[in-house]
């Protein structure tokens, strides 16, 4: 797997660790620790975001604003950011994950889950 993109998917899941640790319904539920998990999640976001390159960063920023996430998994040949059937030429690509890909409809960054 490209590094980049593994570095897009972690990125991906701490963006909805920190949404998820924000929301109302974790914060009743009444955890107690020593520092507080969302500024721990937005530490090793900050981590994990100082390793892409700049102009990655930027997009994924903008896609997140704009979606809500910056990165989506294709799942049977379907982006699951605008549920659009992908192109056959992207579909039945043998290197799939080597490199960074976007859906040609939204832009998102995508990968393949197996």
């Amino acid at each position: 797997m490209d590094p980049i993109l593994e570095i897009l998917i972690a990125l991906g899941d701490i963006d909805a660790m920190i949404k998820d640790a924000e929301s109302p319904e974790y914060k009743e539920l009444g955890l107690t620790e020593d520092e507080d998990p969302v500024e721990k999640l937005k530490k090793l976001r900050e981590e994990c975001a100082s390793k892409l390159p700049p102009n990655i960063l930027k997009r994924y920023e903008k896609l997140k604003k704009k979606y809500g996430r910056g990165i989506a998994p294709v799942v049977g040949g379907i982006c699951t950011n605008c549920f659009i059937h992908l192109p056959t030429s992207l579909v039945t690509r043998p290197d799939k994950n080597k490199k960074l890909e976007t859906c040609p409809n939204c832009g998102i960054y995508v990968y393949w889950t197996k």
